[in-house]
Order: C-alpha cells, then sequence, then structure tokens
C-alpha cells in the first residue's frame, strides 16, 4: 500500500510538471501538433514536452542513430508511432525540419550543423557548415529538399537515368531524386560507419544490386567464413576488399544466400554479420560446397574517430574530436558528382595510382580535364595543415580526396575565420595570420579556404614569383586582390520551365499557390529569386538572391511592396466576429501593415514564410492553406497550446475578417493584432 501511494503521488506531481506541454504534443484541437523544439542537458527526458535524447548530458554515450539494442527507445527520438506531423511516422514536417530540431543547436551537446560546431564548446566540426542562408559568402550542399539529385555538379544531365528494378523498392530511377539530409546520411546507421554514411546514395545499391553472386570461402585462424569479394581473386582483411551488404527493412526480400542452389534461412541455416565493415556469412548447419548469394552493396566508406563528440575550446587540446577516413570517400562523393570522380582515371596504366586526368578528357556524363583525385599526397602533406585540408589514410600512405579542399557541408567567411584565423588549428593561423577572408572569385564552392587558396596552399606559386621586384628594375606589382563588386552583365528572368527541370517539387507545390494563378501577371519564381539567367548557365548561390537571405524587416517589406500585397487596404475600421467587435490599428492600411504592428512581429521577429508556404499548399477538413503545417499544429510551435486541452481554435485569436481591396474585390484575410494579449504562453524555458 505505501509503495502504491508513493507511485501514486509521484504520478500526480509529473502530471503538474507535464501535462500542459503534453497535450500541446498530443492534440491541438483536432490535430497534432509537433514536438517542442525544446531542450535542457538536465538528464531528465521530459517527452514530449522536449525533444527525446536518453543520457542528455552526454550523448557520445548513447548514439541515437546507431548501435541499437534490442530493447531500444532511440525510435521515439524522431518518430511518433501513432500521433506523427510529418509523412513516414516523423515527429516533425519534413525530413530537413526533423534533423534540423537537434542539429541547429537546440541539443547543446551534439553536432549543430547550422553554425558548423561540435556541442556547446564550438569547435568546428569536420564536415562544415550550412548556415541559414544570409551569411557572407555562404555555399553549401542544398539539403533542404529543394532540388533533385541530378543537379549535382559533375552529375547525369543527359536526362537518360540508369534504372533498376528490385524486389524491395521496385521500379525506379537514378538522379531523379530529391535530395536532402537523408541523400548523404542513413538516419537508422545502415552504412555501418560513424558519421552514419548512407549507403545507398542516389540509389547506389538498388542500380548495382547483386545477383546469384558467387562466396569465397575464407580461413583465418580458427573461423571459417564466407564473402562476396569486391576485388581481386582473395581475401585481404587488412584492405577488406569484400562487399558489405545494405540489409534490414527496407532491404530484406534482395538479400537471399544460397547452398548449392538452395535458399538457406539466415538465424538458422547461417549467420550474417557485417560487424567488421564487411559482409560475412558463417554457415551453422550443414557443408555447401558453393555459396552463393543475390544481395544490395553498400557504398562502404570507413574513418577513424577519436574523442567523439568532444569540441573542447581549448587550441591546443589533444583530447578533441578528430576525424580521418581510411576509406571510399571519394566514390561517396562520385556517387552524385560522377564525373567529378577521377580516382578511376588512368592515363598511364602502368603506374599504381590513378593519374593523367589533367591532360586526358575524362567523364561519363560530360568530357573535360580535370583535376586527380586518389593520388598519394606525399610531395604535399607537410603544406595541407596550412589550409585545414584533409586526406584519406590507406595503408600508412595519405591520399588526396574531395575532403582534400572542399567541405561537405558547406563555408561562409565566419566559417573561414573559425578555421584559418582562429585558434583552433595553430598551423593554419600562423599561415593565415590576418588575410582578408572575402570570396571573389565566384561561388565559395565549399572550399576549405577563400578563392583559389587551397590551389595555392600546395602549388606555392607565390614563393616561386619572389624577386619579381628586383628583377623588375624594382617596379611594384599590383595588388591581386580585386573588390568584389556586382555583375556589370543583365541579369535577366527565364522561364519557369527551366527552374523545374531542377526544382519539380517546389515548382509542382508552387502551381497549386494562389500566386501561381493569378489573373494576368501571376507571381513567379523570379519575384522571389533574382538572377535566373546565370543561375541556368552555372548551378550555383553566386548570382541567384532570394527574399530569404534578407532580415526579416526586408522579407516583410518585399512581400509589402507597392505591386504586392500592400496595394489591398481594410476599409472597415471595426469588424463584428463572434459576437466581439475588432478594431484595426489603421484602417487605412493594408494587412501586412496589420502585422508590421503586431506581437508576432516585434516580438516574434516573425515573417510572412514563417508560417505561410510559396512553394506549396495542404489540404486539411476540405480547406486548403497555404501554410506549412495545419494551421493548429503550426501555432504549437511556438505557442503552449496545453491549457486548451484539445479545445484550441486558431480563428479565435486570427479570425479571417472581409476586407475592401482597391478594386473593390472582398477578401477574407486574417488579423493579426486582435486578442493578441491573450495569445497563449511561448514556449521557453520556463517549462
Amino acid at each position: 500500500m505505501r509503495n502504491f501511494m508513493f507511485f501514486l503521488f509521484f504520478g500526480l506531481i509529473l502530471g503538474v510538471v507535464t501535462s500542459t506541454a503534453f497535450a500541446a504534443q498530443i492534440r491541438v484541437g483536432q490535430d497534432y501538433g509537433p514536438t517542442p523544439k525544446y531542450f535542457n542537458a538536465d538528464d531528465k527526458a521530459y517527452y514530449p514536452a522536449e525533444i527525446y535524447l536518453p543520457n542528455e548530458t552526454n550523448p557520445a554515450r548513447y548514439r541515437i542513430h546507431s548501435n541499437y539494442s534490442r530493447n531500444t527507445d532511440a525510435c521515439a527520438a524522431c518518430h511518433a508511432t501513432h500521433t506523427a506531423v510529418g509523412e513516414t511516422l516523423l515527429q516533425w514536417g519534413t525530413v530537413y525540419d526533423t534533423c534540423m530540431a537537434c542539429h541547429d543547436g537546440t541539443i547543446s551537446t551534439t553536432y549543430n550543423v547550422q553554425e558548423g560546431e561540435i556541442g556547446a564548446n564550438g569547435k568546428p566540426t569536420y564536415g562544415g557548415m550550412f548556415g541559414i542562408g544570409n551569411e557572407p559568402f555562404l555555399s553549401n550542399h542544398l539539403v533542404t529538399g529543394a532540388v533533385k539529385i541530378f543537379a549535382a555538379p559533375g552529375g547525369n544531365i543527359t536526362g537518360n537515368y540508369e534504372t533498376y528494378d528490385v524486389p524491395d523498392q521496385g521500379q525506379g530511377k537514378m538522379w531523379d531524386i530529391t535530395f536532402g539530409c537523408e541523400s548523404c546520411h542513413s538516419p537508422h546507421g545502415l552504412g555501418g560507419n560513424a558519421r552514419i554514411l548512407n549507403p545507398n546514395v542516389n540509389a547506389y545499391s538498388l542500380v548495382n544490386y547483386k545477383t546469384n553472386f558467387s562466396l569465397k570461402k575464407v580461413t583465418e585462424g580458427n573461423e571459417t567464413f564466407w564473402v562476396a569479394l569486391s576485388s581481386g581473386n582473395s581475401f585481404d582483411s587488412t584492405a577488406k576488399n569484400a562487399y558489405q551488404w545494405v540489409r534490414s527493412y527496407p532491404y530484406l526480400k534482395g538479400t537471399k544466400v544460397y547452398f548449392d542452389g538452395t535458399e538457406k534461412v539466415e538465424g538458422v541455416d547461417y549467420e550474417l554479420s557485417n560487424s567488421q565493415g564487411y559482409t560475412k556469412i558463417k554457415v551453422l548447419q550443414g557443408n555447401p560446397a558453393t555459396i552463393t548469394a543475390s544481395f544490395y552493396p553498400a557504398l562502404q566508406v570507413a574513418m577513424t574517430i577519436t574523442n567523439y563528440l568532444d569540441g573542447d575550446n581549448t587550441s591546443q587540446s589533444p583530447d578533441s574530436e578528430t576525424v580521418i577516413h581510411v576509406k571510399g570517400i571519394n566514390a561517396f562523393c562520385g556517387a552524385c558528382h560522377t564525373d567529378y570522380n577521377t580516382e578511376n582515371v588512368y592515363k598511364d596504366s602502368t603506374k599504381s595510382e590513378p593519374n593523367g586526368s589533367s591532360d586526358l578528357l575524362n567523364g561519363k556524363y560530360t568530357e573535360a580535364y580535370r583535376h586527380q583525385v586518389g593520388f598519394n599526397v606525399a610531395d604535399f602533406e607537410q603544406y595541407l595543415p596550412n589550409s585545414n585540408m584533409a586526406y584519406e589514410l590507406r595503408g600508412g600512405k595519405k591520399f588526396m580526396t574531395c575532403l582534400t579542399c572542399h567541405y561537405a557541408h558547406g563555408v561562409s567567411q565566419s566559417f573561414w575565420e573559425k578555421t584559418l584565423e582562429g585558434n583552433w588549428f595553430p598551423e593554419a593561423k600562423s599561415y593565415w595570420g590576418t588575410l582578408p577572408l572575402v570570396e571573389i572569385a565566384g561561388s565559395s564552392a565549399l572550399k576549405r579556404a577563400p578563392n583559389m587558396a587551397t590551389c595555392e596552399t600546395c602549388h606555392r606559386k607565390g614563393p616561386a614569383s619572389e624577386g619579381y621586384t628586383a628583377n623588375s628594375a624594382g617596379s611594384t606589382p599590383g595588388n591581386n586582390r580585386d573588390t568584389p563588386v556586382n555583375p556589370s552583365f543583365p541579369l535577366t528572368r527565364v522561364d519557369n520551365t527551366l527552374c523545374q527541370k531542377c526544382h519539380e517539387k517546389i515548382y509542382t507545390g508552387w502551381l497549386q499557390t494562389k500566386h501561381a494563378n493569378l489573373r494576368g501577371d501571376r507571381v513567379d519564381c523570379q519575384d522571389c529569386h533574382t538572377g535566373g539567367s546565370e543561375h541556368v548557365k552555372s548551378p550555383s548561390g553566386t548570382y541567384m538572391d532570394s527574399i530569404s537571405e534578407l532580415n526579416y524587416q526586408q522579407q516583410v517589406a518585399k512581400c509589402a511592396g507597392a505591386n504586392c500585397h500592400g496595394n489591398t487596404s481594410d476599409s472597415l475600421a471595426n469588424m463584428d466576429y463572434n459576437n466581439d467587435t475588432i478594431s484595426f490599428v489603421d484602417s487605412s492600411t493594408p494587412q501586412v501593415r496589420e502585422h508590421v504592428s503586431s506581437k508576432h512581429y516585434n516580438v516574434g521577429a516573425m515573417t510572412c514564410t514563417t508560417c505561410h508556404n510559396p512553394h506549396g499548399v495542404i489540404k486539411h477538413n476540405n480547406q486548403t492553406y497555404e501554410l506549412k503545417y495545419q494551421p493548429n499544429s503550426l501555432c504549437a510551435f511556438c505557442h503552449d497550446l496545453g491549457e486548451f486541452a484539445g479545445a484550441f481554435n486558431w480563428e479565435d485569436y486570427m479570425p479571417p475578417v472581409p476586407r475592401a481591396a482597391v478594386n473593390g474585390a472582398a477578401y477574407h484575410l486574417h488579423s493579426f493584432t486582435y486578442k493578441e494579449a491573450n495569445f497563449p504562453g511561448w514556449l521557453d524555458s520556463d517549462h
């Protein structure tokens, strides 16, 4: 009885502490809301009042994306079995939103990929940063779901895409796939590496599905097992020249093993293990003379990571995180940037390393002369730390990879300031000093240093040209740095169908919006994104300005332009709604100006696109909304709605009321200021 009373008392106390937030996550009116983006590293997981992360203060000991135990609770960090607001049972609306729920800095004890920092101490991440869009000289992999993979530089621009037809996934194509975080990372750790890199980038494993593949019998010490050799005629345990199979859901039906032509059952006839970074089959019963298999081969990337998730902020600390790749990164990048991976180019086939790609036209989809990758960097090794450049360590030798010159996620001026002139990397700080970190050579292109500095780091043309002044009768050469200016050539508009080729998902969504269906001059891509003509010629962000790069005041002002939402005025100073009278700030001002006078603008710094989606609509209860989420759920992102116990209705606070436009037409647009003093509380540290 005493134990019962204790647990009853504990339950009541917990209910008092969490019931409000619990209700906010469970029900918002008739809708379900996302888990609040709130986290306090106190080792108390108040899920769903905050993001669920076991062992909050030390997630290095609990890797939420890998090492699943049989009684794992990791799934609850991202998925909701019966109350999800996103497809595939996600607790947030999209894959990008789900990843950024934690990795935008909200979870202070893990990687902040938005700023490119490790935990709270701030060591720059190995992969770089994504940014929010308005950082100086920002370039990044666009993982928001805005482009298809075929838009990758060095990718398949032919429109003739490789296809697959496999047991688990059916029919499909490479390249015609939306690009996002999940394109490079497997959130469930299927790749078997410490960066959860995806073993099936751009449908690689599906297109290369192996059937009736003969396995090789291997005996090492007292152990006998079978492997599928990826190269050579014998197994090398050091090189690990055996395929790793992609397995688990949804790769189950296509994985089959046959003893002497008869299909066998895993766990009964054989044991299948990926624990060594490759797949090996151990026979449990029987003595087969041959084993064949059908399987999905993985893109294998191997690395060593020391001091995982340690972002110690002392520059001389030997204990902070260090990453060294040992296998596969060029092939991994080359799954999308295929023509840029010259590791398989041999002008002289008698040499053991790739060579000649700068002298020999090469490429699968486009032909060009390209910089070599995959060669030994011994001649340049001493200079690589000057610009914080990386390498792949294989068999004691260091080889050039895509990541020697580029970061995987992205860069900006602020990231260069940390990695080149900050206190984290002493060799780089000594080399760079206080040189200006300004990109003038076009896009910063995810480069480890601005302009062509990574070229100069290894090729060292500066020292070679010393003596110019002495050998030129004392004349001084001009400054070799220009000042970046706006292009002098005109940036003209292009047809929207050109945008559609790469941004099909966004284009299709935009077609459903009012912007796309206005009579006369509709609002199209380049009303908000300028520079279309140059963007089509060179698909980068160099000349492509987006409204999202402006601050919140400028963004709202853009929408409030005289030719847009600024030309619709409210002709009613007062309006009755549910027996209440709504009084507007100024009866002669457009709705957008009412927004500027509201708390949403002045306290929340909210723009139009904080809630509205210019690239698509949602349909709910026979209504179509140009919003990012269902209306009540959208409010739950910022407001604690638990006090309403399921009865909250957004229209009680922001009712749609008739307004008269200058052309005399009537529009129903919601009010921003009605009852705003009574808005539910903000989700903040007072939970």
